[in-house]
């Protein structure tokens, strides 16, 4: 009963219309990225966890920039710094398991 799942959700998705403004794959990555890391935070992998949720919201913040109509760098800067700045104190955080 459980194996006919990806056939029946292959049939619906094709019965659904698309979504509009739907998410491109690599948002999606950068979301996982991000719900990752934050899993591995909580349970311990506190570096890794960091490093996920900075590479997930650098991509995440490239990936609107380059995809909005209006392109101004401020957008982009901040929330790379932020990032940038997560990973840095990712990498000096002493004794993170």
């Amino acid at each position: 009963m459980l194996w006919r799942w990806p056939f029946v959700l292959a049939r619906l998705s094709k019965k659904l219309p698309p979504l509009k403004g739907a998410a491109s794959f690599w948002q999606v990555l950068s979301i996982a990225l991000v719900v990752i890391g934050v899993t591995l935070g909580i349970f311990s992998a506190v570096r890794t966890g960091s490093i996920l949720v900075a590479a997930g919201g650098a991509l995440y913040a490239y990936v609107s920039y380059t995809t909005s109509e209006t392109k101004r760098t401020i957008e982009l800067l901040i929330p790379i710094g932020v990032t940038l700045l997560l990973f840095v104190v990712s990498l000096t955080l002493p004794h993170a398991k």
